[in-house]
């Protein structure tokens, strides 16, 4: 094809594709101009009147505008102010709108769902009233207004804004400014008029492109304005923090509550003189000591039992390098007989065998000797030795809930509140989370809890410092803290628990603070090492098993070095053991099978694995676009 044949074909083409499209042009504000009258009580009365292109692309029913109701002031303080929407009116008519509340104001949609307009330019106009939009000062008074808004989708080609100054107010008593572009710049593309009868003129030198706005200034002598009363400001302040307010009501109400339940039921009865004792009291198991001290159960009352059923002769226990836990029927029977607790447990896992394995498999096994243990502890000492009172808790707990809700009803961004109260209230779950698994002596996991915790709330606090809901969420954290706090206090010993607490201080005392000159002159190294045994249990369920091996160390490794000793502890054989740290063992073998009896009684796969003066500042603002 030759090709001058080419360039007239490809011409032609051309020509008819464009003589047969459509002519589309750019969508756009062609004039924004803006009358806002200031009233001698404050008020504003301002009329927008808004040219706009359309041509069926965003603009085919109408336009929207939206219009701000709750600002932070130059203080950082959120107000919220008033807005009443007078007259709504396309090219000269009454037009139908409709109000739709956003999360910081109001939105007005123009026009008719079921009416598209043809292309063409029209022209609306808005009347609206406003108040608190002025700002008082020492010297003077201020109106600092952003007329257009910075979050129009379309370009304005023209802006001005006329202000009327209050009564009594010559123009030359003012003084003005303007600023141009994005928010947070200081454009001057800006030209001002004074008028006569107190009115000055602002219009822009340069279009405005889609996310810049036009903001003007003018302030003016003190006195023709009369400022809101303390009554007024009172109500305004009310208004702008009822949320802080129900917040704050509802916290101390729940403190109340709570300090009264407390004065009911959770005080603790006065404690006793504390006396070192060389003996657990009233012959107690060490589990039935934990439970006790502790008030309530937890794994480690779990494995110190099977460790005192070890120490006993009454089983071995076994950690193979495979990290398998088996638990056998030993052969030496010790006189000591077991506790009430510790035969529901031998009863429930060796009753028809000679071993049994602590592993996943035999979830349903291990989870209901647990339950039948702690249904024996707590026959045995609840309510005798100590009350949970966790019924006391509910009316706080509900008090805490209807606060919360109160907050985020009465608060006008409801979306911010629950997304900074929300993973905060998280921040406390995973902190007790963590604070239980360490006390489950799964270290690993608590670590990994905690940063967690930690790392979610700086980050949801340091979020919080640029938002205008700090206090309503410091509240929100607040509620959770007492909740928790009280959760742990109200707790109480009866007067017969706290006489045994005190007991078992004492015994605590004598475990914490036995001196090893004095333990050495209890006999051989096989005497001291019996002692050792016999007490290790009790050191692991009150937790200072560290201290107690230490007085030990000497015969420890005394024992461990001898050739003909070469003592390991008969009841156990595995990878806790270690011959060059027996003081360790105690610490590792409680860690180990705490582990293991939170990990073998819970059912495969229902754990998880872990393998924020210039443009756009001031009143008004908002934006809009077609719709």
């Amino acid at each position: 094809m030759p090709d001058g044949f080419r360039r007239l074909l490809t011409g032609t083409l051309l020509s008819v594709f464009f003589l047969s499209s459509p002519c589309v042009g750019e969508e756009k504000i062609q004039q924004f101009s803006s009358l806002i009258e200031i009233h001698t009580d404050g008020a504003l009365t301002v009329t927008e009147k808004i040219t706009v292109l359309a041509e069926g692309q965003k603009i085919r029913r109408g336009i929207y505008r939206d219009f701000p109701t709750r600002y932070k002031d130059r203080s950082g303080k959120t107000k919220t102010v008033g807005f009443q929407l007078l007259d709504v009116k396309r090219d000269g008519k009454s037009e139908p709108f409709r109000l739709e509340n956003l999360s910081n104001g109001v939105r007005v949609y123009i026009g008719r769902k079921d009416h598209f307009l043809p292309s063409g330019q029209y022209s609306y106009e808005l009347i609206y009233q406003t108040d608190r939009q002025l700002g008082f000062f020492e010297d003077h008074d201020e109106l600092y207004w952003n007329v257009t808004g910075n979050d129009w989708d379309f370009t304005i080609d023209q802006a001005d804004a006329t202000v009327r100054l209050p009564a009594g107010v010559a123009a030359q008593q003012a003084e003005f400014t303007a600023y141009t572009g994005i928010k947070g710049e200081t454009g001057r593309d800006y030209r001002l008029e004074t008028l006569a009868d107190g009115q000055a003129r602002f219009e822009i030198t340069r279009p405005l492109p889609p996310g810049s706005g036009f903001t003007i200034v003018a302030g003016w002598p003190k006195g023709f304005v009369a400022e809101p009363t303390t009554h007024q400001r009172l109500s305004y302040f009310l208004e702008d923090n009822l949320a802080l307010v129900v917040g704050f009501s509802g916290f101390f109400l729940v403190v109340l509550y709570f300090m009264y339940a407390w004065s009911r039921v959770g005080r603790d009865p006065a404690r006793g003189t504390v006396f070192p004792r060389f003996e657990p009291p009233n012959d107690l198991s060490p589990a039935s000591v934990r439970y006790i001290m502790r008030m309530g159960f937890d794994s480690r009352v779990f494995s110190t039992a099977l460790i005192s059923m070890a120490v006993k002769g009454r089983i071995r226990i076994e950690e193979s390098e495979s990290k398998k836990t088996i638990i056998h029927r030993d052969e030496v029977q010790d006189e000591t007989p077991l506790s009430f607790g510790e035969q529901v447990i031998f009863k429930k896992l060796l009753a028809n065998q000679e071993s049994f394995e602590l592993d996943k498999s035999h979830h349903k096994k291990i989870r209901s000797t647990r339950d039948a243990f702690k249904m024996r502890l707590e026959g045995e000492y609840h309510r005798h030795f100590f009350f949970k009172n966790r019924r006391w808790l509910i009316p706080g707990i509900l008090i805490s809930m209807l606060t919360i809700i109160a907050v985020v009803m009465t608060n006008s961004d409801p979306q911010t509140i629950l997304g900074l109260g929300i993973p905060v209230l998280l921040m406390f779950v995973f902190l007790f989370a963590a604070r239980s698994i360490w006390q489950q002596g799964r270290w690993f996991h608590a670590i990994i809890f905690g940063v967690i915790a930690i790392v979610s709330g700086l980050s949801n606090i340091a979020f919080a410092l640029f938002s205008s809901n700090l206090i309503v969420v410091l509240v929100l954290v607040l509620l959770v803290g007492v909740n928790f706090l009280f959760y742990a206090l109200m707790k109480a010993p009866t007067r017969a628990g706290q006489k045994i607490i005190d007991e078992i201080e004492g015994f605590k005392k004598y475990l914490v603070t036995a001196e090893k000159n004095r333990l050495n002159t209890i006999g051989s190294v096989d005497e001291q090492l019996l002692l050792f045994e016999k007490y290790l249990p009790y050191a692991l369920a009150l937790d200072v098993d560290q201290e107690w091996s230490e007085k030990f160390s000497d015969a420890l490794d005394k024992a461990v070095a001898s050739s003909e000793q070469n003592y390991r502890p008969s009841w156990y054989h595995g990878r806790s053991w270690d011959t060059r740290d027996p003081v360790a063992f105690a610490e590792s073998l409680s860690r180990s099978l705490s582990s293991t009896v939170v990990s073998a009684g819970t059912a495969p796969g229902s754990s998880s694995g872990f393998s924020g003066g210039s443009s756009g500042g001031g009143g008004g603002g908002g934006g809009g676009g077609g719709w």
